[in-house]
């Protein structure tokens, strides 16, 4: 099926990705300037987040939870391993680290909830339930497409 793409206002016709990538950074503002206090970003916290509902993870688990290559989880992780939030301890085969909060983990992801919380409720008060839900259906179409 042949989907036609409307062209701007210039004739041109709009490139997704960029389309994507600027939405993106304005969301990724709206939470930074959030998370501010805490003394990270959103990319950190969302790692923490997902360490907290995992209960513990491996490198491989959260890459697939984040859908982050390698080495952007790696280039996260290591300020967070570094100033004592998480920490990695040998799993099962010596070759896989299991990743888990330390308690000022801990603490400070229950802190930085409330940054979160108020980044998720401007979004949603400005974009508006409608809107907000199809966000969230957009984001996880465009996750399935995951090679």
């Amino acid at each position: 099926m042949k989907i036609n793409i409307p062209k701007n206002s210039h004739g041109v016709e709009p490139c997704l990705a960029l389309y994507l990538r600027k939405a993106n950074r304005v969301i990724t503002q709206i939470y930074d300037h959030n998370m501010s206090p805490y003394g990270i970003k959103i990319t950190q916290f969302a790692i923490l987040r997902a360490v907290s509902l995992m209960g513990e993870s491996t490198n491989r688990s959260l890459q697939e939870v984040l859908v982050l290559d390698q080495t952007t989880l790696s280039r996260n992780l290591k300020p967070l391993i570094r100033d004592g939030f998480l920490e990695a301890i040998p799993g099962n085969d010596r070759r896989e680290k299991l990743i888990q909060l330390t308690s000022s983990g801990k603490a400070l992801f229950n802190a930085a909830k409330q940054g979160w919380n108020q980044s998720q409720k401007a979004i949603a008060e400005e974009l508006g339930e409608d809107m907000t839900l199809k966000l969230l259906e957009v984001s996880d179409r465009v996750v399935e497409l995951k090679m």
